[in-house]
């Protein structure tokens, strides 16, 4: 029996492997390890069967000119990737090299400090990632609305949760460590757990008060709760005068959304919108959190600033004296205060993109404008790209990814499996498995530390051990951290160590002589941290450690910094939201009837190849509910066509009792081409959204939910 950590998401739970012949043969919980209880979910428990993947690749891949591929070494493959970027840069600067990050990097978490470093090595700003098309209003809300040096307020000292648009029990966030058994305790804790959404998720169905509203009004909801908190006389007057600007301000912007209004344009009830408001007015401490509904369905900066204004309102932030969340174990030491910290810039710094104007954020380098930075001649045009991650089955608008990345002098991606990007690329790097990789969970503090509160441990919890398996026996394999280095070493740059969006300012020089091992290389990820990284691997369960528990100190005597309240652009926008017509922006008609809005099923991770068995079903199915159905003369395990204004696909439909009428829900990071076989495939959802619909102006995030679409069978009626 080996232990060790599943990476398959961010909760990072421990579990026990079975290991027979050097091979895994069973993964369970490791009900040893603390905080966690033995849970893990059926993506876990699935690993053994995904090691044993019949398409998996043992050795990296090259494409020949006729779009076949064929084997190549690693020590090939380094060199031919070394030449060709070095002619790249010669020829066209570092700003031609980009890379980008995506939930490849969970398993491997020294190849985005390794990536990273690398693009800092040869001068290349362009660093992209999924965070700008995920919830980019997570990091950029804090920016304009400030943040609270206490940090939020732990999960089992909460009077209420709300959680707009998530489902923790199924993607993990805000609830990382058994989601289930965490809301079951704060309930029998006397604790109400609330869920805004417009289907009934397995999260919902745990809620105390669950709304169903129209996608894409969470900013409508977020403000009418904001006026109801101001107007019923909820707001804490006294925590708002210490620490927060803009209250009367805000006040006058959230008037226009009165309990009616409120409810007959997002279709709820206003009874249910007053009760919500009632328990938020009544609850000593708590939390108002969104998952990436709100951020897909546009307007998400908006509504995560919304979110956390309703939290400061209510003075929901930890308060001195309590433990705090998220302290730090593999990090440097953090230092936790009952007071704010002020806004900072949320954008108007950094390389502006030659493609519409985009800038950074604290998100950072919007993807939006990466195909067009592709596809665009000129002076900066990017020739070459890095992918850890699913580009053709996750970035909106396939067709515009599918041409962007076919135009590049250079792609290479990581993958298991030649996925449908991997068949588009030039060099196809096949890569470890997690089970066969050294883990760490220091990626979690860095997520936490970076402002993302629905992801960590709230305790001070880590996990640093070595691989339990062997990759297979003949199989020429790297880790992803070992292409930028060795490249690196090939074109004689030296590295110095940066961590993604870590805190601590160390900067380690890698010796680019002799190579280091992956611990190495989480040992210089964690140079500084409050627990040796020695004392941490010396616990193959993981531990706790008590003696790193924080607590939210006094405020700092001269601390004047505010949170804001008022921020002139989220104001300005709501102001849009109120003076505009509903129905005109819900782009809805007679045409396009129902609205697609992004699910996530418990047995599989967007964009990861899929275990064998895993699924109940070999494709994502578009949910509906059973009266559309009817109306379409529609049964479960039907054919339709989903059409949207941009595009087309093919799908399998199946019932959803607790979905609103007019949805249809689907999971993203399935499917390939629009026409492919949906029964085989799933279905490619990005097919039909386009990256100018919608827009938001600073990350260029489109509409990537609440999207009007048509739904009809794939074979007429009979009549």
């Amino acid at each position: 029996m080996a232990t060790t950590i599943c990476r398959s998401c961010n909760a990072f739970c421990p579990i026990d492997v079975t290991v027979e012949g050097g091979r895994a043969v069973k993964v369970e919980g490791n009900r040893r390890a603390p905080i966690y209880h033995g849970y893990t979910c059926p993506k876990g428990r699935a690993l053994p069967e995904l090691h044993r993947h019949p398409e998996r690749l043992s050795r990296s891949l090259k494409k020949q000119p006729d779009g076949a591929f064929v084997e190549i070494s690693s020590e090939d493959l380094i060199g031919e990737l070394a030449d060709r970027l070095g002619t790249i840069i010669d020829r066209h600067g570092p700003r031609a090299v980009a890379a980008y990050l995506s939930g490849g990097v969970i398993e491997q978490p020294a190849a985005s400090a390794l990536m990273i470093s690398f693009l800092e090595a040869i001068g290349s700003p362009m660093l992209f990632s999924a965070s700008t098309i995920d919830q980019p209003g997570m990091t950029i809300g804090y920016a304009l609305h400030g943040r609270w040096s206490g940090g939020r307020t732990r999960p089992e000292a909460r009077d209420v949760s709300v959680i707009v648009g998530g489902n923790p029990i199924n993607s993990k966030q805000y609830l990382p460590q058994n989601p289930g058994m965490q809301i079951k305790r704060m309930r029998r804790a006397g604790g109400k757990l609330v869920v805004i959404d417009p289907r009934r998720t397995e999260t919902a169905r745990l809620a105390d008060i669950h709304l169903q509203p129209i996608p894409g009004e969470d900013p409508t909801i977020l403000a009418g709760l904001a006026h109801l908190m101001i107007r019923e006389g909820h707001a804490n007057s006294a925590f708002i005068a210490a620490n927060a600007a803009g209250f009367e301000a805000l006040a006058q912007a959230v008037a226009p959304f009165t309990p009616a209004y409120v409810a007959a344009r997002a279709g709820i009830e206003e009874g249910d919108l007053r009760s919500v408001a009632r328990v938020l007015g009544e609850a000593r401490t708590g939390d108002v959190a969104l998952g990436t509904g709100p951020s897909m369905a546009t307007r998400g900066i908006l509504s995560s600033y919304l979110a956390l204004c309703l939290n400061t309102l209510r003075g929901f932030w930890a308060a001195e004296g309590e433990e705090a969340m998220h302290p730090s174990v593999l990090l440097p030491p953090r230092e936790f205060r009952a007071q704010p910290v002020a806004p900072y810039p949320a954008w108007g710094f950094g390389e502006k993109t030659r493609i519409r104007g985009f800038e950074p954020t604290p998100a950072g380098m919007p993807l939006a404008a990466l195909p067009g930075e592709i596809l665009t001649p000129g002076d900066g045009q990017v020739r070459a790209l890095f992918l850890h991650g699913g580009a053709v089955q996750s970035w909106p608008q396939s067709g515009r990814t599918r041409e962007a990345l076919a135009a590049l002098d250079l792609l290479v991606i990581h993958d298991v499996v030649l996925s449908p990007t991997a068949r588009l690329a030039d060099y196809v790097i096949a890569t470890k498995m997690q089970l066969e990789l050294p883990a760490i969970t220091v990626l979690n503090e860095i997520i936490a530390n970076s402002g993302h509160a629905g992801y960590g441990t709230a305790d001070p919890f880590a996990f640093c051990g070595p691989a339990v398996v062997a990759p297979p026996e003949g199989a020429d394999l790297v880790e992803s951290w070992q292409t930028y280095y060795r490249v690196a070493q090939r074109l004689g740059l030296p590295l110095r160590l940066t961590n993604w969006r870590a805190a601590s300012d160390s900067r380690p020089e890698l010796d680019m002589t002799r190579e280091p091992t992956t611990m190495d290389i989480y040992a210089m990820m964690c140079a500084g941290s409050a627990a040796p990284i020695d004392a941490v691997r010396s616990h193959r369960d993981g531990h706790v450690y008590e003696h790193l528990r924080r607590f939210v100190g006094p405020r700092d005597p001269d601390c004047a910094d505010r949170l804001e309240l008022a921020d002139a652009d989220m104001l300005a926008e709501l102001a849009k939201v109120a003076a505009e017509n509903p129905a005109g922006r819900r782009g809805t008609d007679a045409r396009f009837a129902f609205q697609l809005i992004p699910s996530r099923l418990q047995n599989a991770t967007n964009t990861f190849v899929k275990a064998r068995g895993a699924l109940r079903r070999s494709y994502n199915p578009a949910f509906m509910n059973g009266a559309d159905m009817a109306d379409l003369g529609l049964s479960s395990g039907d054919e339709v066509r989903i059409r949207s204004r941009h595009g087309q696909v093919r799908a399998i439909v199946e019932e959803d009792a607790g979905l609103r009428r007019k949805v249809v829900a689907m999971m993203h990071g399935f499917g390939r081409a629009p026409d492919d076989d949906p029964r085989r495939h799933g279905t490619n959802v990005n097919h039909l959204t386009a990256w100018d619909d919608d827009f938001e102006p600073h990350t260029g995030m489109p509409r990537m939910g609440a999207l009007p679409v048509a739904i009809t069978p794939a074979v007429p009626r009979a009549r």
